[in-house]
């Protein structure tokens, strides 16, 4: 029987991630990838893209950010729902 897995990130840190990151998307008119949503905030660069990924979904599925495709950068970009 396997071992029962843990989270490396607690609730705090994950409810304290996903407003860091909500908070520079209401900053930032532009869509913005991951990679540059990490670059604008000190703590998130220390945090692994997919962790970023499940906030960025909370955040969709709560319709507070929107989700789209960029064709110029050609990745999922993220955005401001109040901006658009």
């Amino acid at each position: 029987m396997p071992g029962k897995s843990h989270s490396t990130y607690s609730q705090q840190m994950t409810n304290d991630i996903t407003m860091r990151v909500l908070t520079v998307l209401m900053e930032n008119p532009i869509p913005m990838t991951i990679a540059e949503i990490s670059d604008k905030d000190l703590i998130l660069k220390g945090i692994t893209s997919q962790k970023i990924t499940r906030s960025l979904t909370r955040l969709c599925e709560a319709g507070l950010i929107l989700k789209t495709k960029s064709k110029a950068k050609g990745r999922m970009v993220y955005m401001d729902a109040m901006a658009f």
